[in-house]
């Protein structure tokens, strides 16, 4: 992506004692609009904040004029989008935050593995954010660079749907869940086609991450390969990771059919929303199975849920929206647990924590039909989400960390 700014200056001088005001937001692609719906939050948050945010919407044809215009009129403090999108931007060869000297705020939302592509674009004048802290340990490790890399979590809306206080006792809806679900051999079968030792390779690696708790997929993949003699120089080429991401989804989604089979057992009004599950309707039978919303549906469905369920995707230190809406909605949020999730939450005080694999009538039965247990800890939640997890809080440390940034690399 190109576009002319031959009248702007090549390098802008920023004088770090002043505040610049604007804040330029990329806002691209997403499924169901979540990450759009991240973008508004956090242009709000930046505004609450005393700094002006302009959103370009990078899906409208008017994009680069709309971009170009913003760049030239206001006084640009950095960019920021989710995922890195709009990194390809340049002017000319040059890309365009290391031309204009203004850094672009990466936010990755998953794993940087499926972000390779972008990532490796040599952008200099650049700040990566991670949502889990062993994603930073990866990009120190294959991926290093001049950039900035820090850890930041999602964030929930600072505004939460109208009905989100609401008692527990009063709403409709046992256990909620949001989601999509693929068949888990889909992806198998695309590291398999590449032959028969290769397709052992990635099934030991798949076996062996799911046979464990604590270590990372990554982790897995390094114990399988030194254990199995083979090179490890192999982890730092493209075709490794691209397998390895399908390594990933697989678990997911095996995960995810697993615990609704455990949580349909319960026998409450449980209500899925999600693509993919006509094949298992009828092995859950108690369990009503509706077509996804989007994104400030599910934030209307939380407000009317006595639980909602998250199944974390392989995160081992990080956080996810997913259990900050729930909470600041008013629900019990009922979480795959991992280090960060526990340092954070206290089990049975503000949420509630499961294993992958255990019996979920082990973790909801002293819990589900006390109505006063539940409300304390959906309000405990609550408040501890709005103090610490909102896309408010976010936006400061982003803030603070461009200000180190700019400080110590730019």
């Amino acid at each position: 992506m190109i576009f002319n700014m031959a009248d702007r200056q090549k390098t802008k001088v920023i004088d770090l004692n002043q505040r610049q005001k604007t804040i330029v937001l990329l806002n691209g692609q997403s499924q169901y609009h979540v990450l759009r719906h991240f973008i508004q939050d956090l242009a709000a948050a930046f505004q609450q904040l005393g700094y002006h945010a302009e959103i370009v919407d990078l899906l409208r044809p008017s994009w680069p004029a709309d971009l170009e215009k913003t760049v030239k009129e206001r006084d640009v403090r950095f960019f920021l989008s989710m995922n890195a999108m709009g990194i390809d931007i340049k002017i000319g060869e040059t890309a365009l935050y290391d031309y204009l000297n203004i850094p672009l705020f990466a936010f990755l939302v998953d794993h940087p593995m499926y972000h390779l592509n972008r990532l490796n674009r040599g952008v200099k004048n650049l700040i990566v954010s991670c949502v889990d802290r062993t994603h930073v340990d990866f990009l120190k490790r294959f991926l290093n660079g001049e950039y900035t890399k820090v850890f930041i979590p999602h964030g929930a809306p600072f505004r939460p749907h109208p009905d989100s206080g609401r008692s527990v006792g009063k709403r409709n809806i046992d256990i909620f869940f949001a989601g999509t679900v693929f068949n888990p051999d889909s992806y198998r079968e695309k590291w398999s086609a590449g032959g028969r030792s290769i397709a052992r390779l990635y099934d030991e690696i798949m076996e062996r991450y799911l046979s464990g708790h604590d270590r990372t997929l990554i982790m897995a993949a390094e114990d399988v390969f030194e254990e199995r003699g083979i090179d490890t120089e192999y982890l730092n080429h493209y075709r490794f990771w691209e397998n390895l991401v399908y390594v990933d989804l697989y678990v997911r989604n095996k995960r995810r059919l697993d615990v609704i089979q455990r949580i349909s057992k319960l026998g409450l009004r449980i209500e899925i929303f999600g693509n993919g599950w006509e094949p298992y309707l009828d092995r859950h039978p108690s369990v009503k199975f509706n077509p996804s919303l989007p994104f400030e549906r599910v934030q209307e469905k939380m407000a009317d849920a006595k639980v909602v369920l998250n199944i974390l995707p392989n995160f081992h230190e990080g956080g996810h929206e997913r259990i900050f809406s729930a909470m600041l909605n008013g629900a019990v949020c009922l979480s795959s647990g991992n280090r960060y999730l526990r340092r954070e939450f206290r089990e049975g005080e503000d949420i509630l924590f499961y294993a992958f694999g255990q019996d979920l009538e082990e973790v909801l039965g002293e819990y589900f039909n006390d109505e006063e247990k539940m409300q304390r800890i959906a309000g405990n939640g609550r408040k501890k989400a709005m103090e610490r997890h909102t896309w408010l809080q976010r936006a400061e440390k982003i803030l603070e960390t461009v200000e180190y940034h700019m400080f110590f690399v730019r």
